[in-house]
């Protein structure tokens, strides 16, 4: 299973942009609280009868200025949390190309070139299938993480695991041969320890399922692993 993490220059910033909102809040929050510096001369002969500090009063000069601090602060919070959770969703991973042609004077025949990518874009394999049908289908098993997760930087887990064929015709997808692949050793260990233990982990998950991209032969296609599954796009 491959847990693609992405912590760079973007999450720092925004990390430090986050704790400067932090820090804003804070700051407003305990400036409205506390109790002035500043005594009239009652409280200041109450204070010294009694010992006792005068009750904290919201001053409307610092009350407003508390609240535009605390306003910039969420707006801080809010933004950093924003921006890291659309860099995740965003952060597609090309996991595959493959090229499928219709194998001639062969009916419901492709070849099928597939090459397979790691995580960081280097190429793992480079082979070639004969598969029966007429839609080439590339299937990975994938684990979806909560957003607070996205935003710490990491990508949804996913594992390709298998390639098949499809035929356009129904009924030949209901009675013909078909032809299947399996890639990566197939489905991973961790994926089904976590579907039989899934109690354990479902604070850090959101959920687990299998997930495909199709196409038709003649053209050739990019694969990528987004947040939340796989979808091909033809190369120009």
């Amino acid at each position: 299973m491959n847990i693609p993490f992405s912590f760079g220059l973007p999450q720092i910033i925004l990390i430090l942009i986050g704790l400067g909102g932090l820090w804003l809040f804070i700051t407003a929050a305990k400036g409205l609280l506390r109790r002035s510096k500043d005594m009239d001369e009652n409280e200041f002969e109450k204070y010294k009868r009694t010992g006792a500090l005068p009750r904290r009063r919201f001053r409307l000069k610092r009350g407003i200025s508390g609240i535009l601090l605390i306003f910039v602060a969420v707006s801080l919070l809010w933004l950093t949390f924003l921006v890291q959770s659309y860099l995740g969703l965003t952060g597609n991973i090309r996991v595959a190309q493959i090229r499928a042609e219709p194998v001639a004077n062969a009916a419901h025949e492709m070849s099928v070139e597939l090459v397979l990518y790691d995580t960081n874009g280097h190429q793992l394999s480079d082979r070639t299938y004969t598969v029966l049908g007429d839609e080439w289908m590339l299937q990975a098993d994938f684990i979806k993480f909560p957003t607070w997760l996205n935003v710490l930087g990491f990508h949804s887990g996913y594992k390709i695991t298998r390639l098949e064929g499809l035929y356009q015709d129904p009924n030949l997808e209901s009675n013909s041969k078909h032809t299947v692949v399996e890639l990566n050793g197939g489905e991973d260990g961790f994926f089904t320890t976590m579907q039989n233990q899934k109690f354990w982990f479902s604070p850090f998950v959101d959920a687990y399922y299998g997930n495909a991209a199709f196409a038709p032969a003649g053209a050739a296609y990019n694969v990528y692993a987004s947040q939340d599954g796989l979808f091909a796009k033809a190369t120009s």
